[in-house]
């Protein structure tokens, strides 16, 4: 049986000339537009036009391979001429994106259909014009963003400095409400003690030198005077009689009594004992004093040194929050930023700015009936597919009729058939018979 229904029909095959490749600039140009060559042949007059269009996308590619370029030279210290295969890849990406754009846009559209689509795909442009004029704005403001960034970690360098030195004081005692979890050092305490200890020492020595001056007086008065009694030396207080007399005797007592009670050779034994202990507190705190001023100034060398590492790179960030630093603090440059940044913004927005001030031009009308057109065919084409597919399916029909109609003669021939051999059969059968008359 054939199968009519899925049966292959001969096609004509044409065979084309071989078309040879020539580059043209203008037809590299418009493949960044994505219009069709062969539609466009229909209009040549708009050639000019999308060879421009195309030029516009290939220069925002081009501004947006040397944001990422920029970007990536102020986050790495690789060589700009590795990173220019992700700059390319990037202007590949963003020309593909404003091919997209523009694309979107070919064709017959009016009323608000048109206005919707041109203002979503004109907000998506600005935001990746705002992505890519970010970087170029840092790099063009390099150099005084790097001296803001500087000034700003010197301060904070000086800042940790002096908090080392307030939360180190040299009598020891912490000012009040100063936070110096980070910034205490080792050895304070042990300055203060021996400080206190010193001034406990002074305080003692000096009362025993002042009652050890007091005392040596009151002994070279009594000593003289009785020196001018038993002499005989005439004076205040003297009788003027020389010899070991009563007043001699007296006095004599008052001077024993006074040593007695007053033990001077212990007192400047215990002042020389006192003075060299003050002495030796002294020094050690003098040599406390000095470990912790070294102690001191190692130690903000060595945050002076570690933040001086960790400061060695820039990152863009930072130059991020240092723009906005430097702009908020001077008018020209806060201009500056935002003329550059609207400037990027627009060229990045130029290739969909450009299609929409086109409006829809020739090669949009002849593209919008080329896709009516080649719809219409389509339909047209499937109409007549489904005919075609409605009379085969009648002509299998028809046969598939035709062929049991066939069967069911050749059964009713092939019944009767059987039914006469049976009869001729059996009238054998019964003429063969022996008591047959």
């Amino acid at each position: 049986m054939v199968d009519t229904l899925h049966r292959t029909r001969p096609v004509d095959r044409q065979v084309r000339p071989r078309r040879t490749w020539r580059f043209s600039p203008g037809a590299f140009l418009r493949r960044f537009t994505g219009v069709d060559e062969k539609i466009l042949a229909s209009v040549p007059e708009e050639r000019p036009r999308y060879t421009s269009l195309g030029g516009i996308v290939v220069s925002t590619a081009l501004i947006a391979g040397t944001s990422v370029l920029g970007a990536l030279t102020l986050m790495t210290d690789v060589s700009p001429w590795l990173l220019l295969p992700i700059a390319g890849g990037w202007g590949l990406i963003i020309a593909n994106v404003d091919r997209f754009l523009i694309t979107s846009l070919h064709g017959d559209q009016a009323g608000w259909l048109r206005l919707g689509n041109v203002l979503i795909r004109l907000a998506l442009a600005i935001v990746i014009g705002v992505f890519i004029a970010e970087p170029l704005t840092l790099k063009i403001f390099q150099e005084r963003l790097d001296r803001q960034i500087q000034i700003e970690r010197d301060d904070r360098i000086r800042i940790a400095e002096s908090q080392f030195k307030l939360c180190n004081p040299s009598d020891g005692k912490v000012p009040a409400g100063v936070d110096c979890t980070r910034h205490l050092l080792n050895g304070g305490d042990q300055a203060f003690a021996v400080k206190e200890e010193l001034a406990s020492r002074e305080t003692q020595l000096k009362t025993a030198e002042t009652k050890l001056v007091k005392d040596m007086g009151t002994h070279q008065k009594l000593s003289g005077r009785v020196d001018r009694e038993c002499l005989g030396v005439k004076a205040a207080g003297t009788s003027g009689v020389a010899g070991n007399g009563p007043r001699c005797m007296v006095y004599t007592n008052d001077l024993e009594t006074f040593l007695a009670g007053h033990d001077l050779k212990a007192q400047q034994t215990e002042v020389s004992r006192m003075k060299e202990v003050v002495g030796g507190l002294r020094t050690r705190l003098t040599n406390l004093e000095e470990n912790r001023e070294s102690a001191l100034s190692r130690r903000m060398e060595e945050h002076r040194n570690s933040q001086t590492e960790a400061y060695a790179a820039i990152g863009i960030l930072d130059r991020w929050e240092a723009l906005g630093t430097v702009a908020a603090q001077n008018g020209m440059v806060n201009f500056a930023h935002w003329l550059l940044r609207l400037i990027f913004v627009l060229l990045d927005c130029m290739p969909i700015i450009s299609k929409v001030l086109n409006g829809r031009t020739e090669y949009d009308r002849v593209l919008a009936a080329q896709l009516r057109s080649g719809s219409a065919r389509h339909l047209a084409n499937l109409k007549a597919g489904d005919r075609e597919i409605e009379t085969r399916l009648y002509e299998e029909e028809c046969r598939l009729r035709a062929e049991r109609a066939r069967i069911d003669r050749d059964h009713r021939i092939n019944q009767v058939s059987r039914d006469e051999e049976i009869d001729r059969l059996a009238q054998k059968f019964m003429n063969e018979r022996p008591d047959a008359p």
